[in-house]
């Protein structure tokens, strides 16, 4: 008999999961036990779990996000094929899932098209109904034990096995195990400390970095001014709590969108550095497919690759270059059309992509389809959008700020391949399997790592490419309009004023000062393996266990050591202190941040997710299979699919005491 544990059954728990039952064909003869571990829901996890409130959102539309293979999808095991979020709100609202469902859940079903943003709580409501499909579609010699507790220790025990403690103080023992633990709490760095001794000192509040759905801001006063440092996800998502979720509505009006508010609201002054919020997600018109990329390819990456002693790039000379290829010449040939026709269009793309990037020949080109000057692509103006004309003084900083919302907007609404702009910067999530390609596992040059991808290419891209729906920038401008919300210039920074026992917020704009009481960190807490208060991850990090992840350096530059766990290349076994390795134990997702590149995103069909060739690979490890190794390509297979024209006999939610499946039913 096998025995594995699952630690952490969200959404890539779930895919493990999923993929041991796909893969255990090849173990007919033996039997498998699967013990699932989480103290929440199994499958929707923490973050995704289904009683959060429905004022946060998905920023991510209902075609795009899955769980299941498909046949792009490049795997050694079996691909079996199911709905994505989109087509399971169909199944549920036509009757082929029974509606075992609280009413809301089944009304937004029936609402909900291919390009709707659904509340993150539906997307839980799937995730669950995913993981009890699984569960009662296992192969005979699979079953599962189910356990609503945290995991806080693990450690190697007689006969190859692993003793896995759980917060009740009860045990189980394993052969293999995965962890997939996500996002937790951190301890505070040393300016959270001194923001939490300034707030605890005047009777104010201070939020450290989190999940805004985690936080209580019952104790928030309304009318009290609130600092908000951060405009990114979690920025909007306390802009909704702090707003819908206080009884506040938005209308529409003459003018566009009104807020409407009901008087218990805060007051709120947001700013960062750059000092205006992610763009906005554009319509989606690209249905569940992406722009194939022509420059950054895995095989240009090889070739660059091969090209090296050590096989390290340079993240600025020979990654970048390719990525501005990619965006500049989707934003062009979409400026082209729109302009003239697709016919012109394509004849242009053509020529342009002859053109080396940034070279004089890219200039003749334009020239010859008439592309204005001033509607160049700026790679600087994109990162800076303000002048040095709108920071002279606060009135102006306001006004640039009304009209980059209106203009974001606008062009978000005109959709992912119709406005040049949108299209231009969605290139930056269509080629993420590259760009993983490329800077995975330390495949970039130490020193480039840490100035390029780090220092400034982290930051663009989740500028450009991670935004909220275009929706909630809409809404962003209404509050402006209701004076719920003040955006401050950019720079912003916040101080603790103990003489006055206040925090205060401050930016490059003269005479922009804002005071308050209250302050909260609107972004999830870093990846940092010294500073989680995750009890798996101290336990395995205090007994040498667990370690950072170094991206080698081959020159006189020192390595760069991330906040993520160290761990092997796909299948991600975990690394010890000590450089050796744990043959079978697996971590997998944010806790590797470093050894792997923006692992908070979703799945994604129709695209060969990464993430599944990820799953797979682990769950064929887990059972002693071969997989090939990432970035070795197979040839696309047809996938098996669920059958969406019956009904399918798969309730709600699971819940209860723990239970058995399969050998043991």
């Amino acid at each position: 008999m096998k025995s594995v544990g699952l630690i952490g059954v969200g959404p890539r728990g779930l895919s493990v999961l999923e993929r041991l039952s796909a893969n255990a064909a090849a173990h007919a003869g033996t039997d498998i036990v699967v013990h699932v571990i989480d103290p929440n829901q199994f499958g929707s996890g923490e973050v995704w779990r289904t009683d959060q409130t429905s004022h946060l959102i998905m920023n991510i539309v209902a075609s795009q996000i899955t769980a299941f293979t498909d046949n792009t999808v490049t795997i050694s095991g079996p691909l079996h094929d199911g709905p994505n979020l989109s087509a399971w709100a169909h199944m549920l609202a036509t009757g082929k899932i029974p509606n075992t469902y609280p009413r809301e859940v089944f009304d937004e079903a029936v609402e909900t098209h291919p390009d709707s943003y659904t509340r993150r709580s539906f997307y839980g409501h799937y995730l669950e109904w995913v993981y009890e499909y699984i569960v009662s579609t296992l192969p005979p010699n699979v079953s599962i034990r189910e356990y609503h507790h945290k995991a806080v220790s693990v450690s190697d025990v007689e006969h190859g096995n692993q003793a896995v403690v759980l917060d009740d103080g009860s045990t189980i023992i394993v052969n293999q195990l995965m962890m997939a633990v996500g996002h937790g709490e951190a301890e505070l760095a040393a300016e959270e400390k001194s923001f939490h001794r300034l707030a605890d000192t005047t009777g104010g509040h201070y939020y450290p970095p989190a999940n805004p759905a985690d936080v209580n801001l019952d104790l928030v006063e309304p009318g009290e001014s609130v600092l908000l440092r951060g405009m990114g996800l979690c920025f909007f998502d306390y802009m909704a709590l702090f707003t819908l979720g206080r009884g506040g509505r938005f209308v529409p009006g003459d003018a566009g969108l009104r807020y409407l508010p009901s008087g218990d609201e805060p007051r709120l002054v947001c700013g960062s550095r750059r000092g205006v919020p992610l763009h906005g997600r554009a319509s989606n018109e690209k249905g569940d497919s992406r722009i194939e990329p022509s420059f950054l390819t895995e095989d240009k990456i090889q070739e660059l690759r091969l090209q090296r002693a050590n096989g390290k790039l340079d993240f600025q000379g020979d990654c970048w270059p390719l990525i501005a290829k990619e965006v500049e010449t989707t934003y062009y040939t979409r400026l082209v059309a729109a302009q003239n026709c697709e016919a012109l269009a394509s004849e242009f793309r053509e020529l342009y992509s002859g053109a080396p990037w940034s070279s004089e020949l890219e200039r003749i080109v334009l020239d010859k389809f008439h592309v204005p000057v001033e509607l160049s692509w700026d790679w600087d103006r994109v990162a800076r959008p303000w002048t040095e004309a709108d920071i002279v003084d606060t009135g102006a900083w306001r006004e640039f700020v009304r009209g980059y919302l209106a203009v974001d907007v606008h062009e978000a609404k005109q959709g992912n391949v119709t406005s040049p702009l949108k299209a231009a910067v969605d290139v930056l999530r269509d080629i993420r399997n590259e760009l993983r390609f490329a800077i995975n596992n330390g495949g970039i040059e130490a020193d480039s790592y840490r100035r390029h991808v780090q220092g400034s290419f982290n930051s663009l891209h989740a500028f450009l490419s991670i935004g909220p729906p275009w929706s909630r920038i809409e809404e962003l401008d209404a509050l402006i309009d209701a004076g719920i919300v003040q955006i401050a210039g950019p720079r912003f920074t916040v101080d603790c004023d103990y003489g006055r026992g206040s925090f205060i917020g401050t930016s490059m704009v003269p005479g922009d000062e804002h005071r308050a009481g209250v302050l909260a960190d609107a972004m999830l807490p870093r990846v940092d393996l010294s500073r989680t208060k995750n009890r798996l991850l101290c336990d395995l990090r205090q007994r040498g266990e667990a370690t950072h992840f170094s991206v080698p350096s081959s020159s006189a530059a020192p390595a760069c050591v991330t906040g993520g766990a160290s761990v092997t290349e796909r299948p991600y076994r975990l690394v010890r202190a000590n450089g050796t390795v744990h043959a079978r134990r697996y971590l997998f997702g944010v806790p590797t941040e470093g050894a792997n590149w923006v692992t908070e995103t979703g799945i994604r069909p129709k695209v060969n997710s990464i993430t599944l060739g990820d799953s797979d690979a682990i769950a064929r490890s887990i059972l002693g299979l071969p997989s090939r190794p990432f970035g070795e390509l197979d040839n696309p297979r047809q996938a098996l699919p669920i059958n969406q024209s019956s009904t399918v006999i798969v309730g709600g939610p699971s819940g209860g005491p723990a239970r058995e499946f399969g050998l043991y039913d």
